[in-house]
């Protein structure tokens, strides 16, 4: 079995440079192209995903390494990349990788599997907070 691991796009709180843990904030536009690259950059080096395979298969009549599952953190921008990967490697066997795909559908949110465990870690009272205060209050203390 191989695992391929990918950090979700940059979110609301990211670009704001807020530390944000369990936040549930959404992708931001860029967050989104970012998810979309990545994806279409699979697409290209031969990576598909077909929820209906019972494992991740890489068939010697092609190049492709079809996937059989994507999970995400229930945490919004991490399910919206989970989406948005779902949605390109679902359909790029049909395109060239380099067109701009549609949003999710339905049926591509059913396709990521959400699991807790792999929920950010919570940051406790710096959750929130602008990246530069926390450094700055760290430093005051030390």
């Amino acid at each position: 079995m191989k695992i391929y691991v990918a950090r979700h796009g940059q979110d609301i709180d990211n670009a704001n440079g807020i530390l944000n843990g369990h936040r549930d904030e959404r992708l931001t536009k860029l967050g989104a192209q970012q998810a979309n690259d990545v994806a279409r950059k699979m697409s290209n080096a031969g990576f598909r995903f077909s929820p209906s395979s019972s494992h991740a298969t890489l068939s010697s009549s092609s190049s492709f390494l079809t996937l059989s599952a994507i999970y995400s953190s229930p945490l919004r921008r991490a399910r919206e990349t989970a989406e948005i990967f779902a949605s390109v490697l679902s359909s790029s066997s049909d395109c060239d990788g380099y067109n701009a795909r549609p949003p999710p559908t339905s049926g591509t949110a059913k396709a990521v599997e959400i699991l807790d465990d792999l929920i950010e870690r919570d940051f406790g009272v710096m959750t929130g907070q602008l990246t530069s205060s926390i450094l700055e209050s760290v430093s005051a203390q030390h």
